[in-house]
């Protein structure tokens, strides 16, 4: 691990969903950056550990935070969520090129789908799963919402910061129709919350509460999903599988 940046992805924050690759590379680190979430629930396996959050400093603050640790010990990076979903880390992958690793995880959006027990894509009702950000599409304001809620999609949304009637308007727009949607907070935490709904509903589901902290000051960013689309009221149908039997696997012997 010596001279080594690991960067883990740490998924929503659960330590029990840190792949063992993951976990055997924080035993062996020296130091640790992590959000403050994450020093909080990952404690019982940062004991030894020189801590920091790595959202207290600029990039090259970053930088020589690291490089000042890496000739005592390996350095690794828990990250919220998953390196290949919206991370903000890939510039010091990149800066540290051969000495920098990463290990995948399980983003949120796969602990979403264990949670409300889904599948996003499901034969005859979902063909596509599109995971997306609306701060993207304000940031660019080139696309919206509506243009990739269409019938026959998942839409996994993260980071959301349109207020929940609008974004349920565009949704309507999008898809055409009333359909299912579940918001999740803080997913697999202690306080996890599902709601789930349809577009009709899910206001006065959610009442006064403010689900995506829009106009909440908290230093902490807030954990909250949101999953519409038609696998949220609909089962695979069993002859799917028979089917898949019939013409891969037992043509091919797939064992």
């Amino acid at each position: 691990m010596a001279q080594q940046v690991v960067f883990i992805s740490a998924g929503p924050g659960d330590p029990g969903l840190l792949t063992v690759a993951g976990l055997e590379a924080l035993k062996e680190s020296r130091a640790v950056l992590a959000p403050a979430t994450f020093q909080r629930s990952f404690r019982s396996l940062l004991v030894g550990k020189e801590v920091d959050s790595p959202f207290q400093m600029d990039h090259a603050g970053l930088v020589a935070w690291v490089e000042e640790r890496l000739p005592s010990g390996g350095v690794c990076f828990l990250l919220p969520g998953d390196f290949g979903s919206f991370s903000p880390f890939q510039s010091f992958v990149a800066h540290f090129g051969h000495r920098a690793h990463v290990i995948p995880g399980v983003g949120a959006h796969a602990a979403a789908a264990a949670l409300l027990k889904k599948t996003y894509d499901m034969p005859g009702v979902s063909h596509a799963t599109i995971l997306t950000s609306p701060r993207a599409f304000t940031a660019s304001g080139r696309v919206a919402v509506r243009e990739y809620a269409q019938p026959g999609h998942t839409l996994v949304l993260y980071m959301n910061d349109i207020p929940l009637p609008t974004l349920v308007e565009d949704l309507r727009a999008g898809f055409g129709a009333d359909i299912p949607i579940a918001i999740l907070e803080d997913v697999s935490a202690p306080e996890q919350r599902v709601t789930r709904g349809t577009l009709s509903t899910i206001c006065r589901l959610v009442g006064d509460r403010d689900p995506f902290g829009i106009d909440s000051g908290s230093p902490e960013p807030t954990l909250a999903l949101v999953v519409a689309g038609e696998i949220l009221a609909r089962d695979e149908e069993p002859s799917w599988w028979d089917r898949r039997y019939e013409k891969i696997w037992k043509p091919r012997g797939v064992r």
